[in-house]
């Protein structure tokens, strides 16, 4: 059986003109790319390792030139000279372009996909869901509380009485904490996805995934009550582990989605 450090090194090299971006005649190739399109979780230095390793090197004919960035992070990237060209021009459409957007781009194709985010009309039952998350709101206690109670906008307790009503398992997907427990007490805080780089909410989204992987067992479908931002990385990452995705509210403005909400509990 072939080892995980086995399994990447083939990914990456049957990925290449996916995963790797032309830089005149050498191939960049980002770390943070990998952990994305795998779904890993907390192996961004075990990738970057094999980036670096003569194994890797010799099974994709690349020969490493430069490291650039902070070492062992999700934007580590590794400059290559190809000994054996790859065309980029082989592959579809999106190919040489970052990872990143293409994420945004499969997210995009996401978002007509009715059994994934187009939102559910007044009689359409909602989707089953074996974990539902929901994202963080502006409006807090000015104290500290269990999560649940600690934000306090309309959407978010129409939110949470809703996943609650349905018994649904659930976490909170907090700009400042990552993932919180429901009755997890926790200091309020001004902090959002919203004005976050794109690196800063890779890193974020790595990190929920990492404290997500022990609720994933037997997980098959999870629905999210959250903003583009904060499902931006969750939803391709899930969807590559074939666990099927709702956003039911998506594309909705703030007061459609309340009137969902209220129809959805009825």
């Amino acid at each position: 059986m072939a080892s995980q450090a086995d399994r990447i090194r083939e990914h990456v090299v049957a990925r290449l003109a996916t995963l790797g971006t032309a830089r005149g005649s050498l191939l960049a190739i980002r770390s943070g790319d990998v952990v994305l399109s795998m779904g890993l979780v907390d192996r961004t230095p075990d990738v970057c390792s094999l980036l670096e390793g003569r194994k890797f090197q010799q099974m994709a004919d690349l020969e490493l030139v430069e490291r650039s960035g902070p070492a062992r992070s999700t934007t580590t990237t590794y400059l290559y000279k190809q000994l054996r060209p790859v065309s980029l021009a082989s592959a579809d459409a999106s190919a040489g372009e970052p990872l990143a957007r293409r994420h945004r781009l499969a997210l995009k194709q996401a978002v007509q996909t009715p059994s994934a985010e187009v939102p559910l009309s007044e009689a359409a039952p909602l989707p089953r869901a074996d974990l539902c998350l929901v994202s963080c709101v502006a409006k807090k206690l000015a104290r500290s509380a269990p999560a649940r109670e600690l934000y306090t906008s309309d959407l978010f307790r129409k939110m949470r009485d809703l996943v609650e009503a349905r018994g649904w398992p659930w976490f909170i997907l907090s700009a400042k904490y990552g993932l919180v427990a429901p009755e997890q007490v926790i200091e309020p805080y001004e902090k959002t996805l919203n004005t976050m780089r794109s690196a800063e909410r890779r890193d974020w989204a790595e990190g929920c995934l990492g404290a997500l992987e022990p609720h994933l067992v037997d997980v098959k479908s999870v629905v999210f009550l959250a903003g583009a931002r904060y499902r931006e990385f969750l939803v391709p990452a899930l969807a590559n582990r074939g666990i099927e995705v709702h956003v039911p509210m998506a594309r909705l403005p703030i007061g459609k989605q309340l009137a969902w909400l209220d129809r959805a509990r009825q």
